[in-house]
């Protein structure tokens, strides 16, 4: 909803005097978490829903975007809003159930959770709106992990002249073009079937990997590298998957070293699955293109 800007440093402030929520920070039985299927339970407008939590409801809210306004206390809807809103309605009704992935900040402060929302099938239901040109990006930290992802989509919603984008004069909120970070000299290679991501530093210098983000952009699955610098010329095989080797084994030299991604079935098989990686500055420092 758009006016859900309005309340953007509200929610920081009140973030602050709060404490940030996570996914370790003690949510009860009856909060949804991680890798859990939840029943629809209600619709509300696009980027809002209700899943069934035990024997209560919980409001979702769609991390990293915002929808047009419906028509609310007689305020005329937003262009848009309401085919957002049955746009969203129609792939939760299809579905039935959802999976729901968080970002550092479980919660807004009208108390729902904010949430990446999967879909039976394996869409994001985030991105089709996106995708779909009915909703813009809205970051509001410290949720950023998916900032430049969603960006790029919004910009081929954009050049698509899809949705709301058709008139050429909407603009994004705000009007940012994805960060790149400087050529940092880093190569990521991907080998899907075996799990095996390979950062490559061609530089002459090490480099201290420390807070930066390996992402599978399909599966939005992420990565974080601990304290770990990435020597001249040395390379680093993030591994995972059921078969993935224990964190004791040896590199084949000592300019290669091994990380264990400590997940199953990290990379899509079937379809296109770009791996990208951010600096700790959430600056896009390094990309693998699945074509």
């Amino acid at each position: 909803m758009m006016k859900y800007l309005r309340f953007a440093l509200l929610l920081l402030a009140s973030a602050a005097i709060a404490g940030g929520c996570s996914l370790t920070g003690g949510q009860s039985s009856q909060e949804a978490k991680p890798n859990t299927w939840y029943e629809v339970a209600d619709y509300i407008d696009g980027d809002t829903f209700k899943v069934k939590v035990g024997d209560e409801m919980e409001a979702i809210r769609l991390l990293y975007i915002d929808t047009p306004e419906i028509n609310k206390s007689n305020t005329p809807a937003e262009p848009y809003g309401p085919e957002a809103a049955a746009y969203t309605q129609k792939l939760l009704e299809e579905s039935g159930e959802v999976r729901l992935t968080f970002d550092k900040e479980l919660k807004d402060r009208y108390d729902r959770t904010l949430a990446v929302v999967e879909l039976r099938d394996g869409q994001i239901l985030n991105e089709q709106l996106l995708r779909q040109g009915l909703a813009k990006v809205l970051i509001i930290e410290p949720n950023v992990k998916m900032e430049n992802i969603y960006k790029q989509l919004e910009q081929e919603a954009k050049g698509n002249k899809a949705g709301l984008w058709n008139s050429g004069k909407e603009a994004s909120i705000p009007e940012v073009h994805v960060k790149k970070a400087a050529d940092t000299g880093l190569r990521l290679e991907v080998d899907k079937p075996a799990e095996v991501v390979t950062i490559a530093n061609t530089t002459s210098s090490p480099i201290d990997l420390e807070g930066w983000k390996l992402v599978s952009v399909r599966g939005n699955q992420t990565y974080t590298f601990d304290s770990f610098e990435l020597p001249a010329g040395g390379k680093v095989m993030i591994k995972s998957g059921k078969n993935k080797a224990t964190s004791s084994e040896t590199a084949q030299d000592e300019l290669t070293h091994v990380l264990i991604w400590e997940v199953d079935n990290v990379w899509n098989n079937y379809e296109e699955d770009p791996a990208e990686l951010y600096n700790e500055k959430n600056e896009l420092a390094a990309i693998w293109e699945d074509k």
